[in-house]
């Protein structure tokens, strides 16, 4: 049965609006805030937006600008029409063909969907699976099931670049090529702050992004960013659910001088792939380099009751623990619905500084897929003792 592109671009389109209108609702309903849709930029100090000021200098500002798609600096990209992750939801019809140059969560997430809506599939990455960072065994996993889902992926590819072709775009690598309507450069995402013109209160820019201090402090007096507008090491976590954990912090920091600093030990982080790779600390070798004396802890999710009736048996739970300690360092969770199952191991990392006893102590409803959680820790802890 053939997919109609246009409804399925329309649904996409509709989900984003009803989400973003939720919340410009919850704002309406508060009297303090105002909703400003002009560009804003500083200047001599002042936030000023549509040419007027409309923030004074001193007064309590947390910058919340997000990141656009970055354009890698490839051969041709300046000559070869490409699409970003945003301009490709955008789109009013799937493309009939898609390369996608890049092996992050965005990539495999647009190359499965895309892929399932019956759109042919190339995807070209420099390593040698894609998810650089996260676990060998679910990297391995993502690459086979993307494979099984009839994407051409293309790993260890040097010499990438982009030329135009009779049919579209010819993305061009060593020892080979790939031809598609569309290219999808998905290689990342920036900051949006220096739109700002940040240099005009003082904030100092690192990276793209602006320099903050252990509780989100610009180099601006009264001046916090948070999300995606913050530089350095915090590019590792350009999650909606990051800025949302920083948000409430820093909104006291602002207003009534308080010094939260966010930690990020415990950010969990999630892939949209089906099953979903979600993961929270270090990964094993992470552990190693760190020096600790490491335990693996691995239960199959076709072990479980639940995942072989409901027919979702791929997967597993990979836990890292210190040996001498007995503390959990790390885990991973790839399955269906891996994400929904996450928190309850971030819980023990975030708040109990890794003890798992409150996890073994607590009773797991049967059958469910969580429940792989309580006896993946049974196990461990079990050999440990």
């Amino acid at each position: 049965m053939r997919v109609d592109g246009p409804a399925v671009m329309r649904r996409i389109a509709r989900v984003v609006e009803n989400g973003r209108r939720h919340y410009e609702d919850l704002f309406a309903d508060d009297a303090g805030v105002a909703i400003v849709r002009e560009p804003a930029r500083y200047v001599d100090g002042r936030l000023v937006v549509d040419g007027t000021p409309l923030v004074p200098v001193g007064t309590p500002t947390v910058l919340a600008v997000g990141a656009r798609p970055a354009v890698a600096p490839l051969p041709g990209v300046g000559e070869v029409p490409f699409v970003t992750s945003d301009a490709l939801l955008r789109m009013e019809d799937l493309p009939s063909s898609l390369a996608i140059v890049g092996g992050g969560p965005i990539a495999v997430e647009f190359a499965q969907a895309l892929r399932r809506l019956d759109v042919p599939v190339t995807m070209v990455i420099r390593a040698e699976l894609p998810l650089r960072g996260e676990e060998p065994e679910a990297r391995e996993a993502v690459a086979r099931i993307l494979r099984a889902d009839g994407v051409r992926l293309v790993t260890s590819a040097h010499g990438i670049g982009l030329e135009r072709s009779p049919h579209g775009v010819r993305v061009r690598f060593d020892g080979g090529s790939a031809e598609a309507a569309h290219v999808l450069l998905a290689t990342g995402r920036e900051p949006t702050i220096a739109d700002l013109d940040p240099a005009a209160a003082g904030i100092e820019l690192e990276d793209g992004g602006a320099r903050v201090s252990p509780t989100l402090a610009t180099t601006a007096p009264g001046v916090f960013a948070i999300g995606d507008a913050i530089a350095g090491d915090h590019r590792r976590y350009q999650f909606t659910h990051v800025a949302t954990h920083e948000g409430p912090q820093v909104a006291e920091n602002a207003l009534r001088g308080a010094a939260h600093a966010p930690g990020y030990a415990a950010m969990p982080r999630v892939t949209f792939t089906d099953p979903e790779v979600a993961a929270v600390g270090l990964t094993e070798a992470e552990a190693r380099e760190h020096g600790h004396d490491v335990h693996v802890e691995l239960k199959l999710i076709r072990q479980l009751g639940k995942a072989r009736a409901v027919g979702e048996t791929e997967g597993f739970v990979k836990l890292v623990l210190d040996r001498g300690t007995q503390r959990l360092l790390g885990a991973t969770v790839f399955c269906a619905h891996g994400g929904d199952m996450l928190a309850e191991l971030t819980i023990p990392l975030h708040v109990h500084d890794g003890d798992l006893a409150p996890v073994l102590a607590t009773t797991f409803a049967h059958p469910t897929l969580s429940e792989g959680i309580k006896v993946a820790v049974r196990n461990a802890l079990g050999r440990l003792a």
